[in-house]
């Protein structure tokens, strides 16, 4: 018997009552800790889940804030896992009723609160701070809901979010291992999952060819397969299984992005840069537009200090893609000066004018082209460049910038024909009245109104804006 537990036996009963009473008044966390550890939940889910079910009608949901408050106070009270019994039952029977509600009625507001239970659900088991063992229960449940939504097309990835909300000890990860693992094994016999490449026995990965994978009768077969072994690889990351880990990327990589990055990311971890990037260009290569752009930035990494061309051209095209200037700053301070000129043409080359001008104005003003930033702004004709850029152009040569806008603004008075527009118009006139061409801008005034005197609705615009 420790020391505590012997003081504990020589305390009486009524001594360690007053203790207790006077230490949970004055603490209040105490006071829901103490609570959490004598909750057993004594509600069903079942029949809960059940009276939701009855509540609903003909594309009408339930008042879940009723739900929602009880389990509240249940939170206040500390008792967690009654909270989570009332959250199981209301995105269990929602789940069913997903489909039945479109975006203008409720369908948006319905699947923010399936989403908001199962989140809660995980949060609640979590704030109990349960021993691994009584958190099994509902791992398990959690787990089994997952599983559920991959099979029938719904929306994992909130009960995925859960689990790693749920778990947050070793053991609870260990757990949610061997259920995923038992799966795996009913669907993918280990010589699909690993081949000749790892042996469980001695835990050793066979490190033959690296960038080589699995014949093709033996890759995953379909998005569901894809994303329990995505799942299982997430875990083994997380329990630092590197050796499992390694066996299983060499072989799936090509099955998902995810999974071709972080074979690339182990493999520059250690110290395999060559096969990393081959890895890192296949998924570029196989998988669309904005979902490599993590493969992408993986590779410019890589290319930094091996080849200054690959660098800048991966970098070219995030940055044309995204519009993130991190993009452009890091291509800045990496290019020589010499190049600089040639590097700004070819992004500038590779955008839109129609749809990206901002940008490449933006890029003008950053390298100091005034002139070129001015011609692009002109080139658009777009009423919001002209306002948006007024101080730093304007300034530069009001003449030229007043004669370009108002030309923009005479255009599109002539092609304006609802008073939304109308006012549109006299705002801008307001923004161009700042460049002070008083009477070149009177007259500019003088001939809307006489050219559109038989629009009172413009004349009415023109009136508030005080022209």
């Amino acid at each position: 018997m420790s020391n505590r537990e012997e003081r504990l036996e020589e305390t009486p009963p009524e001594a360690l009552r007053a203790f207790l009473v006077r230490e949970l008044e004055a603490d209040p966390d105490l006071e829901r800790r103490f609570h959490s550890f004598l909750d057993t939940s004594d509600l069903d889910v079942y029949e809960l889940r059940a009276e939701i079910e009855s509540k609903y009608g003909y594309r009408t949901a339930p008042n879940f804030t009723e739900y929602e408050e009880r389990a509240e106070s249940y939170i206040e009270k500390g008792r967690y896992r009654d909270a989570a019994t009332i959250y199981r039952a209301m995105f269990e029977a929602m789940r069913d009723h997903l489909h039945e509600f479109d975006t203008h009625r409720g369908g948006f507001e319905h699947d923010e609160t399936f989403q908001d239970a199962i989140a809660s659900y995980a949060t609640s088991i979590r704030d109990a701070n349960l021993p691994h063992e009584q958190k099994r229960t509902y791992i398990e449940s959690c787990f089994d809901q997952w599983l559920d939504e991959h099979e029938e097309g719904g929306f994992p990835q909130y009960f995925r979010e859960a689990l790693w909300e749920l778990c947050t000890t070793e053991d609870d990860y260990r757990y949610w291992q061997s259920l995923l693992r038992d799966r795996l094994d009913e669907r993918l016999d280990s010589q699909r999952i690993y081949g000749e490449q790892y042996d469980d026995d001695s835990d050793t990965w066979r490190r033959d060819d690296l960038t080589t994978p699995a014949p093709e009768d033996e890759l995953l077969d379909g998005y569901t397969e894809t994303a329990w072994l995505r799942g299982y690889v997430e875990l083994l990351d997380r329990l630092d299984e590197r050796t499992e880990l390694g066996a299983i990327l060499n072989r799936h990589y090509p099955a998902s992005r995810h999974l071709c990055l972080r074979y690339a990311r182990l493999l520059a971890d250690e110290g395999e840069r060559e096969a990393a990037i081959t890895v890192a260009e296949y998924g570029t290569d196989a998988f669309s537009g904005s979902d490599t752009v993590e493969l992408r930035e993986f590779l410019a990494d890589q290319y930094e200090e091996i080849d200054a061309g690959a660098f800048q051209e991966t970098m070219i095209d995030l940055f044309v893609e995204r519009t993130d200037w991190t993009y452009y700053d890091r291509l800045t301070a990496a290019t020589p000066d010499d190049e600089w000129k040639q590097v700004v043409d070819t992004i500038v080359e590779r955008l839109d004018s129609r749809w990206d001008a901002d940008t490449i104005v933006e890029i003008y003003l950053r390298e100091g082209r005034i002139e070129d930033a001015f011609e692009t702004v002109r080139s658009a004709r777009d009423l919001d460049l002209f306002e948006a850029h007024i101080d730093q152009l304007g300034e530069h040569d009001p003449a030229a910038y007043f004669d370009a806008y108002r030309r923009a603004i005479k255009k599109a008075a002539a092609e304006a024909s609802r008073r939304k527009y109308y006012r549109q118009v006299a705002e801008h006139l307001q923004t161009i009245q700042t460049l002070g061409r008083d009477r070149r801008f009177e007259n500019l005034v003088s001939f809307l109104r006489e050219e559109y005197s038989n629009r009172p609705a413009f004349l009415d615009e023109l009136e508030k804006a005080g022209f």
